[in-house]
């Protein structure tokens, strides 16, 4: 399959709900369809086309056919999203800014946010979404998500995570900035721009 065909699949929630079940654990069609309350023929046929996209292997068969996850290849993808976004919001950088940028695209973007890091989010995040429920996403909204809650951190966690992995705090901050643009600017200048017209906020004049 092409990137493309491939990046198409990982927006697909149907798919990331069965690769976050083998993330899990739950890497067998029965403990899958069990948990997303799918049929089995159904999540066995998805399977076999995450398998045939390169996106999981097939482990040595035992009592049932079991996966992993191909992270080399969902790695390309994570931070082919995060490269595109910098590329996308180049024009909004400071020089400096660009610098930067530049330095986290060409040198170390796997050093800034570590697959270890990214590896344990999943899983937590899937159970996560098992016990509150919510919108399902595609890869490129959760990749964004994620990188836009690390700026949500309360200091001591944020200390931990540098520390722990051995992170550059000015440019895992970048990243993190960069990507909560891209979650809210549109929508928060949509909103302060309304707020701030004549009828913003007047319930009468906008009737």
């Amino acid at each position: 399959m092409t990137a493309d065909e491939i990046m198409e699949i990982l927006e697909n929630p149907t798919y990331i709900g069965l690769l976050l079940c083998i993330v899990s654990g739950k890497n067998y069609s029965m403990a899958i369809s069990r948990t997303l309350k799918k049929k089995q023929p159904t999540v066995t046929e998805q399977l076999r086309h995450l398998e045939k996209a390169g996106l999981i292997r097939s482990l040595k068969r035992k009592k049932a056919q079991c996966y992993e996850i191909n992270w080399e290849l969902l790695f390309s993808a994570f931070y082919n999203i995060v490269k595109d976004l910098l590329d996308l919001r180049e024009e909004n950088f400071s020089k400096e800014d660009i610098k930067v940028a530049k330095q986290i695209k060409e040198r170390y973007l796997h050093e800034i946010v570590p697959q270890d890091l990214f590896k344990g989010f999943l899983k937590e995040y899937f159970s996560a979404l098992q016990e509150l429920g919510g919108k399902r996403k595609g890869f490129s909204e959760i990749v964004l998500a994620f990188l836009s809650a690390i700026d949500e951190l309360k200091e001591p966690s944020w200390k931990k995570l540098c520390k722990g992995f051995r992170i550059d705090q000015n440019s895992l901050s970048f990243l993190a900035l960069v990507a909560k643009f891209e979650m809210q600017a549109v929508e928060y200048i949509a909103l302060t721009a309304y707020l701030n017209s004549p009828n913003g906020g007047n319930v009468e004049k906008s009737q």
